[in-house]
């Protein structure tokens, strides 16, 4: 065998070798690359559903996003007209208000000058109260003095109708002395003179109704009357005046309206105080 033909088949040979290498590093790398191939075709997959499912996600939220968009407009809508109407009423009640103040104001000066009114009816109230209580007191006393100078001139009267029938005694005695005296002129004898006119009883006199100090107490306060507890048995009459006292202090008075044997009633008057049971009641103070 020639060396050419052996160098070809050691190089035939060594070609062999480093082609069943290549072949083998091929076959290698064949197999590597279609585990990557697999695995980065996963992935896009992986990636093609995530990517479904991120869509599908966002367009969910672009579909909420515009339903929360057009709800909010609605909602700021809403509230624009809200806030219009509300700037449409606050111009109203400012309108209002300044028209109430201007009302306030009207009626404070009214209410100040009904309060001064007011003030003045009062002080009025107070004078004609004043000169009222010194009225009554007046007439108090006005009453007492009439009293006084009733029973004063009671006393006169009883003491000119006294005299008077001491003179219309005096009178017929003077007229039965001449008679006498005619007769002694005439038999000569002497008669005793009858006066035809009795004598006059100032103490009888005095016994009038009304003009005695008749004293008693009260015994019941009603609605309309006031009893007290003296009668006609005592010598009272419908119309007589009793006068109420406690201590010194003057309450008022009972004018009589009726009458019975051991009591009797009458209404009130001259009111100072309003009375109680047990007050003396009297016709004269």
């Amino acid at each position: 065998m020639s060396t050419l033909t052996k160098v070809l088949i050691v190089l035939l040979t060594l070609f062999s070798l480093f082609a069943c290498g290549a072949v083998l590093i091929h076959v290698g790398s064949a197999n590597n690359y279609r585990a990557v191939a697999d695995e980065k075709e996963a992935i896009v997959e992986s990636l093609k559903a995530e990517l479904s499912k991120k869509t599908r996600q966002y367009n969910e939220s672009a579909s909420l996003k515009k339903e929360l968009e057009k709800k909010l407009n609605d909602r700021i809508s809403q509230l624009e007209d809200q806030k219009n109407k509300l700037s449409v009423d606050l111009r109203k009640s400012e309108r209002k208000m300044l028209e109430y103040q201007g009302r306030a104001n009207s009626w404070a000066g009214v209410l100040a000058s009904f309060e001064q009114t007011i003030g003045n009816l009062e002080q009025s109230l107070n004078l004609t109260q004043t000169q009222l209580d010194k009225t009554r007191s007046d007439s108090i006393q006005d009453r007492k003095e009439l009293n006084e100078i009733s029973a004063s001139l009671y006393e006169k009267r009883v003491q000119m109708d006294s005299l008077e029938a001491s003179e219309r005694r005096l009178l017929e005695q003077k007229t039965s002395l001449e008679e006498q005296m005619t007769q002694l002129a005439g038999t000569g004898g002497i008669a005793t003179p009858e006066p035809v006119t009795p004598d006059f009883d100032p103490v009888r006199s005095s016994s009038m109704p009304g003009e005695l100090d008749i004293k008693g107490l009260i015994t019941e306060i009603g609605k309309t009357l006031t009893v007290i507890s003296i009668g006609s048995a005592d010598g009272v009459r419908k119309g007589m005046v009793f006068h109420v006292t406690r201590g010194d202090d003057f309450i008022c008075d009972i004018v009589i309206t009726e009458v019975d044997t051991n009591q009797s009633a009458g209404v009130l008057d001259l009111v100072q105080q309003q009375p109680r049971t047990r007050d003396v009641v009297s016709t004269r103070l």
